[in-house]
């Protein structure tokens, strides 16, 4: 359980110093003098004052308060001594956000991980620090080592890995990673966003093939997704490919009712036909 309560495991909650075994299992600071049980005890105080009277629980409350110094202790207090120390340690990394501390975040996040055999999440919070500070290939290697480790246990990291590729026009790696996205109901809608834009950019270079290509990773999702559709339905369009034009055109309109460039290209091929034309 240490490396997952590193780094605090070994430190006073209440000033950050060194503790030491100090006469027969009495833990005290070097550096303020506190007990390990003192340093308990006065966060405990501090939890109870939130209705859940919990470390991580009081922290967010704080923290969403803008109290992000008090806030960061209790999260450091969860990391320490709560039942979830992993998601103790993502809050106290979220905390160092809000106080734009990203390097110490970084820093930690970083030795949690490589030195101290943190779990694997550390890299998807590891990922967003290096996104927020614009550091998109650091973002981008921190999602491959965490994905490459569990490559099914965090659909958001290749939804975040997808958006990555297509800022940088990576078009075939958002595609692929949209393609893992797609498959979670969580990062479903992420994943298709992904994919028409990809495929709007092939569409507007006259790459069809490419552009329906997109589309196709959707699957069976596809008539879900009126972007979709409609995408799929010009692209028939530009292929003279009338068939596949009217079934996306249905599928569209049927998705928004109200899609009024839909309905006028779709018009002519519902007219009923009679003698000379006429209905």
């Amino acid at each position: 359980m240490l490396p997952l309560r590193f780094p605090y495991n070994n430190h006073c909650v209440t000033c950050g110093g060194d503790q030491e075994l100090v006469g027969h299992e009495q833990v005290r600071c070097t550096k303020c003098g506190m007990s390990g049980q003192e340093d308990l005890e006065i966060h405990q105080k501090y939890a109870s004052l939130h209705p859940e009277g919990d470390f991580l629980a009081a922290s967010d409350a704080l923290r969403e308060a803008g109290r992000y110094c008090l806030a960061l202790k209790l999260a450091t207090a969860a990391v320490k001594w709560g039942p979830d120390p992993a998601k103790a340690m993502t809050a106290r990394n979220a905390v160092l956000e809000s106080l734009n501390l990203y390097d110490q975040a970084l820093d930690e996040a970083y030795e949690w991980v490589e030195r101290q055999n943190g779990p694997p999440s550390v890299w998807g919070i590891i990922a967003n620090l290096e996104a927020a500070t614009g550091n998109l290939q650091g973002a981008m290697t921190a999602l491959e080592r965490g994905l490459k480790l569990d490559p099914e246990g965090h659909p958001e990291w290749w939804a975040d890995y997808a958006d990555i590729k297509i800022h940088i026009e990576d078009r075939q790696g958002a595609v692929q990673a949209a393609g893992h996205a797609v498959r979670s109901p969580k990062t479903r809608d992420r994943a298709i966003t992904v994919l028409v834009e990809v495929g709007e950019r092939f569409y507007a270079g006259g790459q069809f093939a490419q552009a329906l290509g997109a589309c196709s990773v959707a699957g069976e999702f596809q008539e879900q997704y009126e972007a979709v559709a409609w995408l799929r339905a010009r692209i028939a369009a530009a292929n003279n490919d009338t068939k596949y034009l009217v079934h996306w055109l249905e599928v569209t309109i049927k998705l928004n009712p109200g899609h009024t460039e839909a309905q006028e290209m779709l018009a002519p091929y519902k007219k009923s036909k009679g003698w000379f034309g006429w209905g």
